[in-house]
């Protein structure tokens, strides 16, 4: 299970949304894309979604409401393509390398994931910081559910030190992406999540058998 702060915005994310309130978000990622997320304003939201104020404050009556809205809705894409990539592996032991792939892919189409990659570990702070690390907090917990899947005997608790770990290393990469492997090259990153990623999770969880 989610933990149940984590479980609630992810629930709330998972409501239909009306077309108003999807315009706003929408306007919202490409604002937090272009001054972070820490620095996005209501009103800066206002006239990108090209709507009047009162129609905004309406469905978002605060800041933190619309931060709120904006992590849960762009955080439970992000962990649906993730699922999506889990589900269709070919092998158990290759779910924690497709979930690393996914994440990639997810990255370099994202405008808020663009924006760490092109202004580095400062806006990486920014995003861990919103929502006072809701955006962390619910990565860290799905990949926790995903792993204690199956594997009943497993500790919560070091699979919870090893969620956190990865969660957090997503984002340190996704801001300052390496030069090897090549994050381009699909190939060295599957390489590189079986040596380096694999071993962690199978340090504390051992694949389900299909």
């Amino acid at each position: 299970m989610l933990p149940d702060p984590i479980a609630a915005l992810l629930a709330t994310a998972a409501e239909p949304l009306d077309a108003t309130a999807d315009r706003i978000l929408d306007a919202a990622v490409l604002e937090a894309a272009a001054v972070g997320l820490q620095r996005m304003r209501v009103e800066d939201v206002v006239r990108r979604s090209g709507l009047g104020r009162m129609t905004v404050y309406r469905r978002f009556a605060r800041r933190d409401d619309l931060v709120r809205a904006l992590v849960a809705r762009e955080t439970q894409r992000f962990l649906a393509a993730t699922a999506a990539a889990i589900e269709a592996a070919p092998r158990p032991e290759e779910e924690g390398v497709e979930a690393f792939l996914a994440g990639v892919r997810f990255s370099r189409t994202h405008p808020m994931l663009r924006r760490l990659a092109e202004t580095g570990p400062g806006a990486a702070m920014d995003a861990l910081a919103a929502d006072d690390g809701a955006m962390l907090r619910m990565g860290a917990g799905f990949i926790a559910q995903r792993m204690l899947a199956g594997s009943p005997d497993a500790s919560p608790r070091e699979v919870g030190w090893v969620a956190d770990l990865l969660a957090r290393l997503y984002v340190t990469y996704v801001a300052v992406p390496p030069t090897d492997p090549d994050p381009a090259d699909e190939d060295q990153l599957r390489a590189y999540a079986r040596t380096v990623l694999v071993p962690l999770v199978e340090g504390v969880v051992r694949p389900r058998p299909r």
